[in-house]
């Protein structure tokens, strides 16, 4: 008996996945392969989301500048979103701004966004940062991010 290749015409050396998809009344399954030489998904989006920032427990911080470090490998579109908590009004709170990132020369260096580039601002508890990247919007590989700021000084009661 000669050996499978998987339902596909000759071998593909590749990994294939199986997936569902769902749009509406019916499921789909299809294989799909996993490229780790690419990192724009010209068909699905993708996401960073960073630890709940709990700074100092009872007190209100204020992120003013979120500073950005990423890895040059073309343009990219992202959006960015500060969210948190706001403890008087008790409610969730967020801002978002997109920008994009990267050279069309895609150097493969380190380079970090200005304050001027993403300048979005939020004072709440629990700050969290994440960024979303829609599908084809560009390579993306986030080396670190850093949130700047104050704290109150003033404890609740």
């Amino acid at each position: 008996m000669p050996a499978s290749v998987g339902g596909t015409t000759a071998p593909l050396y590749l990994a294939l996945f199986p997936l569902s998809w769902n749009p509406g009344a019916g499921v789909n399954f299809y294989f799909s392969t996993l490229d780790p030489t690419n990192f724009n998904d010209p068909n699905e989006g993708s996401f960073y989301n960073w630890k709940v920032e709990d700074i100092l427990a009872g007190r209100t911080p204020t992120c003013s500048c979120v500073i950005l470090t990423y890895r040059d490998l073309g343009v990219a579109t992202l959006t960015c979103t500060l969210s948190g908590y706001d403890q008087n009004a008790k409610i969730p709170v967020s801002v978002s701004q997109t920008i994009t990132i990267g050279t069309v020369a895609a150097t493969g260096i380190l380079c970090t966004t200005t304050p001027d580039v993403l300048g979005i601002s939020l004072t709440a508890m629990n700050l969290q940062f994440s960024v979303t990247r829609a599908a084809n919007g560009g390579p993306v590989s986030i080396v670190k991010v850093r949130l700047e700021g104050r704290v109150e000084t003033t404890p609740y009661a």
